[in-house]
């Protein structure tokens, strides 16, 4: 199951960059829409990843242990 069908984003999908590729790894990809709003930060991005149920399900492939971590540039 891809996000996009987990969350029922129909048509807004379309709108969306992990539209139609990367629907099962959203969390990796800058500018997703997820809540309504694109966010392009990882910093950002992580916060609200960490509280996706789609993230959370057994329909997404990657595991974290709790946190994405990042390096500073």
């Amino acid at each position: 199951m891809h996000c996009w069908d987990f969350h029922n984003c129909g048509e807004k999908k379309k709108d969306c960059p992990a539209f139609p590729g990367s629907g099962k790894n959203c969390a990796l990809l800058a500018g997703t829409i997820g809540s309504g709003q694109p966010i392009f930060t990882f910093s950002q991005k992580t916060e609200r990843c960490l509280r996706c149920s789609f993230f959370h399900s057994e329909h997404y492939p990657e595991e974290f242990e709790g946190a994405l971590e990042h390096e500073p540039f």
